[in-house]
């Protein structure tokens, strides 16, 4: 039985395969991981089962009306190509790799068909990190590979294990099945279909939820937070910081802005040392918590975090701002302003509820 794939041909990056990721394998001190960026990832997603789906050819299945949660290819600074060995759908969203296909340049957050023999290239974007490239019934990297504890995510610190394949390298094939491709059999109504894969419509707006310059990170404060003075919160959140070459899936560390670093004196320090001695015993941490070493340069928990920490917690930044956060590169600017617990989980709901 013939196999279908896309095959790393070269690659200077990095890719690894995820979906939203492992969100009940914490407990058992696995990383949730999954996708940096989900606005990205589910829109592309939504671009082919949504926009594109065809059942009769597809046979997409949803569950309550969702798109599936399809494993993508999540591209960090592009620089990678990939040869199709079968005809296939893809969709590309993310950061703009100038992507082309057999040396023409094609349009990023759409739709494209790839025949057998394409090569589709990656170019390393301009702006943002990370880019996705999305099949109908998703990616694998082994054959009949089965998801682990609920996802296909690959997480770096985690690889050894081998329960989610190897990582991805010149050579690697990425599986799809062919059940969920376009066939040419397909009536006129599915071609007429069909043919808005050519029109190349764009069916998300990214520059309205990417922030052009700063991004202000919205925090929902922790007890700790609510038991520092307000002039202490008050110098915490009129802080400016700027994003360090350290930051990576794992955790976004933060440096404070050029202009302010001098070194406070201790009695200017936003977290006394009496509350600090209240954060001496480790405990569970989660997508987005905001860690407040001795340093005060704040750490951001991202996907590939730890599930257990030490340091004290200030808040817990919400989700949707993560994902844009995600994107930014080093040297970006940020800063925190405060949002209550029920505004940040509206926000989460009518995220998903456009896009999941």
């Amino acid at each position: 039985m013939k196999q279908n794939f896309l095959e790393v041909i070269t690659m200077n990056g990095q890719a690894s395969i995820q979906d939203l990721g492992r969100l009940n394998a914490q407990h058992l001190g696995f990383s949730a991981s999954g996708a940096a960026d989900e606005f990205a990832f589910l829109s592309a997603n939504q671009l082919i089962t949504n926009k594109l789906s065809i059942k009769p050819v597809h046979n997409i299945t949803k569950t309550n009306n969702k798109p599936a949660n399809d494993a993508a290819i999540e591209i960090t600074l592009g620089q990678i190509s990939f040869k199709a060995n079968a005809a296939c759908t893809i969709a590309i969203t993310g950061a703009d790799c100038q992507a082309k296909i057999n040396n023409l340049t094609i349009n990023n957050w759409q739709c494209h068909q790839l025949h057998a023999g394409d090569i589709i290239a990656f170019a390393m974007p301009k702006n943002q990190l990370h880019s996705y490239l999305t099949i109908l019934g998703g990616f694998t990297c082994q054959t009949a590979q089965q998801p682990w504890l609920g996802s296909l995510s690959q997480t770096v610190n985690e690889m050894a294990l081998g329960f989610t394949g190897e990582a991805l390298r010149v050579g690697s094939k990425l599986y799809f099945s062919t059940q969920n491709q376009p066939l040419a059999e397909a009536t006129s109504a599915q071609k007429t279909q069909l043919a808005s894969l050519k029109a190349n419509r764009p069916t998300t707006a990214p520059a309205l939820f990417y922030p052009k310059h700063k991004l202000t990170l919205r925090v929902m404060p922790s007890r700790l937070f609510l038991q520092m003075s307000s002039v202490q919160q008050q110098q915490f959140l009129a802080t400016e910081y700027v994003i360090s070459p350290d930051s990576n899936r794992m955790g976004y560390r933060l440096q404070v802005k050029p202009p302010q670093t001098s070194s406070p004196s201790p009695d200017k320090k936003i977290l006394t040392q009496q509350l600090r001695r209240q954060c001496l015993l480790s405990m569970p941490v989660t997508y987005g918590m905001v860690q407040f070493p001795d340093n005060e340069q704040p750490i951001i928990l991202m996907k590939e975090r730890q599930t257990m920490g030490g340091y004290p917690v200030l808040g817990t930044v919400m989700q949707t701002d993560l994902f844009r956060l995600s994107q930014m590169r080093p040297g970006g600017e940020v800063a925190f302003t405060l949002i209550t617990h029920p505004q940040a989980q509206q926000q989460l709901r009518t995220f998903y509820q456009k896009l999941y």
